[in-house]
């Protein structure tokens, strides 16, 4: 996990609903197939609450001991979602990595998907409010997928 990486992602599940260090361990999972371990959770929202980012919410469960994110937190991911390329440089490393040195992808065919994928964030991000076009987006991926699939079927 690249460093500050999980601090982000905490963040930005606790922004959504306040959370225990289990249950975040438990959506970190679900939406990255990686699940964290409680000795980097736990001293991770210790510090968090240390420097004001979060601080302990209170509802009827008392089971649980979860978190809600402060003004200062949210100001926080602000200034993170401003700066995104150093996520996405971090990201783009992480696949590189992946793609070429674990499954011995060749830098063309690497360059080429990079591509497709950095395109495909930028032009959703400009059609996230229309409903119609990304639908449209999804039709074409969809075209792209059948392609791909029908290459590697034609294959002996």
């Amino acid at each position: 996990m690249p460093k500050g990486l999980l601090q982000y992602l905490s963040l930005k599940l606790i922004q959504r609903e306040p959370m225990s260090g289990s249950e975040i361990m438990e959506k970190m999972e679900e939406y990255t197939d990686w699940r964290p371990s409680p000795g980097s959770i736990y001293p991770m929202l210790a510090r968090l609450q240390e420097t004001g980012l979060i601080m302990p919410y209170t509802d009827a469960d008392h089971e649980l001991k979860r978190f809600q994110i402060t003004e200062k937190g949210t100001t926080e991911l602000k200034e993170a979602y401003r700066t995104p390329d150093h996520f996405r440089a971090r990201q783009k490393s992480m696949t590189k990595m992946y793609w070429l040195l674990h499954r011995g992808m060749p830098k063309d065919v690497h360059e080429s998907f990079s591509n497709l994928t950095e395109t495909f964030g930028t032009t959703y991000e400009k059609i996230s409010g229309s409903e119609e076009q990304k639908q449209e987006l999804i039709q074409v991926l969809d075209i792209a997928i059948k392609a791909i699939k029908e290459l590697g079927e034609n294959t002996l």
